[in-house]
């Protein structure tokens, strides 16, 4: 839970190089692992495979274990600083806590990519007013081919 209640977290409050801030509001106990898993989870942004997090938390922390990333990443995700994304067969993916965008994934290489807002919020309404359901869009990365890969 953030300081001020919240419990997204909110990037924009904490820039990488205060990382170890942002553990110890959220009540983590400071490691240099953790400190730089979230660096480097702040520092790439988005939505990112566990691969990318591992190389980039290894190069600010030499030495630093795939496991005790993933470690890092599920305690980080249990104190709401990160969230997973569901890829279907693909790589685990995380992000940041307050991130709720939905994001598509390639089934040919990979790449992961933003999708807009504007049609899935269109999706919902047209989902909560025709039927009553809910859809709770974000947990789950929409498959499909990027660009590069389908021409």
């Amino acid at each position: 839970m953030k300081p001020d209640g919240k419990s997204a977290f909110d990037s924009r409050s904490w820039p990488p190089e205060e990382a170890e801030e942002a553990l110890r509001a959220y009540g983590c106990r400071i490691t240099q692992p953790r400190i730089a898993v979230l660096q480097a989870l702040l520092e790439l942004g988005g939505t990112v495979d566990a691969a990318t997090l591992t190389e980039r938390a290894q190069r600010l922390a030499p030495g630093i274990h795939e496991a005790t990333v993933y470690r890092t990443v599920n305690t980080l995700t249990e104190v709401g600083i990160a969230s997973h994304v569901h890829a279907g067969h693909g790589p685990s993916l995380v992000r940041l806590g307050g991130d709720r965008r939905l994001v598509a994934v390639c089934d040919r290489c990979g790449q992961v990519e933003a999708v807009p807002a504007e049609p899935i919020d269109a999706l919902v309404d047209a989902m909560r007013s025709t039927s009553g359901f809910h859809l709770h869009p974000g947990h789950f990365a929409l498959e499909g081919t990027c660009a590069a890969c389908a021409d």
